[in-house]
């Protein structure tokens, strides 16, 4: 490890299984944090396109060859997902009053449409996959031409995006809120006029949310801790996060770990842990509505439950390799902090050197031999410890993938 007490720098040890656990059991995280890259995104999303797909993704993004993007984030596409499902949601009562019906509805109809448009965007993404004949049946040839059908799905994927409070977050607050003021006027005059208070209180349900902080923070400061939807996003959200630490660290692209960058592709195997934990969920899903339509029989009820037994060795291997994840971050990221030092050693190498020729020219050549042992020194020791980083990373690279491939099934999820 880091002699961080001599060095200034103290970093946090890398994250447990029964840590990550703990945080799905939660489905939170501690802490604020950032919302995924877009190309942690597009990975995650990948897991619900067919192996094939997949497998082209991961080869786009692998290769470098460009990828569809959004402006404001892929997490902005999420929040306004569930800003629709949240609308449709709300009409689907009865007892919606017309006046806030007819705003709602409009709310809803704009908010499709700018749907609409980002998967028009994405599906076509003009200068980023092949659109003529030729262009495409270079792609093809390349295998790296994702077919219309697959964006489609990654699109999909796209809107269930993990990001951190999209359940107090609001889409409409961050759209701009002098519009709902003025709709919050009219709405309140004509259930003044008509006497119908109900309006008056449907309107202030559907457009309280507008005049709170944003990202749901209270006056007092930020959330403490980025909550999700459930343990299966936690740990999808996990495993971009430690994605983008260990791609966004100098020290992963340096010389010093060029042998364990070709000992791994992290893209591969984000795409592959989100495959598998969309899977389990899905299976998770269907389980659960066959033990609730059929549970009255208890030979069904058991074997439904002999099941979901089967499946707990799946989520907790899961856990494991997103944990083995976390670890190659940590390891990079201390080794970051050893090649700090050891370009600082640098810099002093070179002030010793021209130290040495003003004494040179004076006619002493002795008093800096102590301080250029001491520093050839403390270079062999940073190299050393970047030889042990190495070797760690070498176990964790190993750890990440599990060693006999687990064939899912068709649909797959934990709780």
């Amino acid at each position: 490890m880091v002699d961080s007490s001599s060095r200034g720098h103290r970093l946090m040890p890398a994250r447990t299984s029964e840590q990550i656990r703990e945080w799905c059991d939660r489905s939170a995280v501690p802490g604020e944090r950032r919302e995924l890259s877009d190309t942690a995104a597009l990975l995650i999303a990948s897991g619900y396109l067919t192996p094939g797909g997949r497998a082209i993704v991961v080869r786009r993004i692998s290769t470098g060859r460009p990828m569809p993007s959004m402006s404001s984030g892929f997490g902005d596409l999420r929040r306004m997902q569930r800003a629709i499902v949240q609308i449709e949601h709300q009409l689907s009562s009865p007892v919606v009053p017309g006046v806030v019906g007819a705003v709602m509805r409009n709310r809803l109809n704009g908010l499709q449409r700018r749907r609409e448009d980002a998967r028009k965007q994405l599906v076509a993404a003009k200068g980023v996959f092949a659109s003529g004949t030729r262009a495409i049946r270079r792609e093809r040839r390349e295998n790296v031409y994702l077919e219309i059908e697959e964006r489609d799905r990654l699109f999909a994927g796209l809107l269930c995006t993990p990001t951190p409070n999209v359940n107090t977050s609001s889409y409409v607050r961050r759209a701009g809120t002098a519009a709902f003021d003025r709709i919050a006027g009219v709405v309140g005059q004509v259930a003044a006029k008509s006497g119908n208070s109900q309006a008056g209180q449907w309107a202030d349900q559907f457009l309280s949310g507008v005049r709170e902080a944003p990202g749901g923070a209270s006056q007092a400061g930020a959330p403490r801790a980025a909550a999700f939807v459930d343990g299966y996003e936690t740990l999808l959200f996990i495993t971009g996060h430690y994605y983008d630490r260990i791609l966004g660290n100098p020290a992963w692209r340096s010389d010093h770990f060029e042998v364990q960058r070709t000992q791994v592709n992290l893209h591969a195997e984000v795409a592959e842990i989100a495959a598998d934990v969309i899977a389990l969920r899905a299976v998770r899903i269907d389980l659960d509505r066959a033990k609730r339509n059929g549970g009255f029989d208890r030979t069904f009820a058991a074997q439904i439950d002999q099941r979901e037994t089967t499946l707990r060795p799946v989520w907790s291997e899961l856990i494991d390799r997103v944990q083995a994840l976390g670890e190659v971050a940590h390891v990079v990221e201390s080794a970051a902090v050893e090649l700090q030092v050891l370009a600082e050693y640098n810099k002093a190498a070179t002030l010793d050197d021209r130290i040495d020729a003003l004494i040179a020219r004076s006619g002493d050549r002795e008093i800096s031999v102590d301080n250029a042992k001491r520093l050839t020194e403390q270079v062999r020791s940073g190299e050393e410890q970047l030889r042990i980083y190495r070797d760690v990373l070498q176990g964790n690279i190993a750890r990440i993938s599990p060693a006999v491939p687990r064939e899912l099934p068709a649909r797959y999820e934990p709780s």
